[in-house]
């Protein structure tokens, strides 16, 4: 039925018209890139329109209708948490793509107790999870490191080449590139942590008004899932040509990222809850928010079952 939901589109004699906000650097957005280079979106009968945005300003424009869907999970679940009236509808990486990279001559997590830690703002998910992973060494970030907002990754990178950082999150393939620079991996989260990563956050009022339209835009993410695992070399190609990378960097970069990806596209309570308090822990709340203020699935499960039906 979602795939006949996406051809029988096709004939419609105009494609509507969505934007998606997103970041540029690592692979996160790579399920939609792949539907984007196939056509998928238009097989929908969708006018994708990929739009590089930090994400310090996608909701503000998820929420002003500037655009309808953003690729930032945890960026949309902080929000939700403060009351705004966003959502996320679908997580396809419920296991977080990112590194702990630091300067060569640190060894270990242990030894960045005092050091300055590079983030992308404060209320960020890669911020929230480079935290949880030290926390994980025994070092609270908050109280024994300098928490120094850089910016998007590849900000974050040259910071930590120039040495104004001493460690900070990367997101893959440029934590590989990292270590071709000879910056060390102290840790791949992607291993170790549950998270909700890549996906779609949507307005309360979109989620309202248009289920039709999130629900293609799910079963698009799920057909460039689905593609990319079966065509790993035509893949492994879009990598080295959309990023600039050589085979050995592409190849390791589409092995790490597709053992991140969700099969269901869900999140579990256990990973939405962690994020959750890590959000009010940010902003020294003992408010109660439930999951289901910052996460709604129904649409998920529904194309995850009707193509599992198939």
């Amino acid at each position: 039925m979602v795939f006949a939901l996406l051809s029988s589109a096709a004939g419609a004699p105009a494609a509507e018209r969505v934007r998606i906000g997103y970041s540029v650097g690592g692979l996160i957005p790579f399920p939609l890139i792949v539907a984007k280079e196939k056509r998928f979106f238009e097989d929908a009968g969708l006018e994708a329109e990929l739009i590089n945005i930090p994400p310090t300003i996608a909701v503000t424009a998820l929420i002003s209708g500037d655009i309808q869907y953003v690729n930032f999970a945890g960026t949309t679940l902080n929000a939700a948490v403060r009351g705004l009236p966003v959502k996320l509808v679908m997580i396809y990486n419920d296991r977080p793509l990112f590194s702990l990279m630091s300067r060569p001559d640190i060894r270990s997590i242990k030894e960045l107790k005092g050091k300055v830690l590079g983030v992308a703002t404060l209320s960020s998910g890669e911020s929230f999870l480079s935290r949880r992973v030290i926390k994980d060494a025994g070092i609270d970030a908050e109280k024994e490191m300098v928490l120094r907002v850089i910016g998007n990754t590849p900000d974050r990178l040259q910071a930590l080449r120039a040495g104004v950082v001493d460690a900070t999150t990367l997101t893959t393939p440029v934590d590989i590139q990292g270590e071709r620079m000879g910056l060390r991996r102290l840790a791949f989260m992607g291993e170790t942590l549950d998270s909700i990563n890549g996906g779609f956050g949507v307005s309360e009022r979109w989620l309202q008004q248009r289920p039709d339209q999130i629900k293609k835009i799910i079963a698009v993410a799920f057909r460039g899932m689905n593609h990319a695992r079966a065509q790993r070399q035509e893949s492994i190609a879009l990598i080295m040509s959309r990023w600039k990378l050589d085979r050995d960097v592409a190849d390791k970069a589409f092995d790490l990222m597709i053992k991140t990806w969700s099969e269901n596209g869900t999140a579990s309570d256990q990973a939405l809850q962690q994020g959750i308090e890590e959000s009010l822990k940010l902003s020294n709340s003992k408010q109660i928010v439930p999951i289901t203020r910052v996460a709604d699935f129904t649409i998920a499960r529904e194309v995850y079952r009707e193509l599992k039906g198939k």
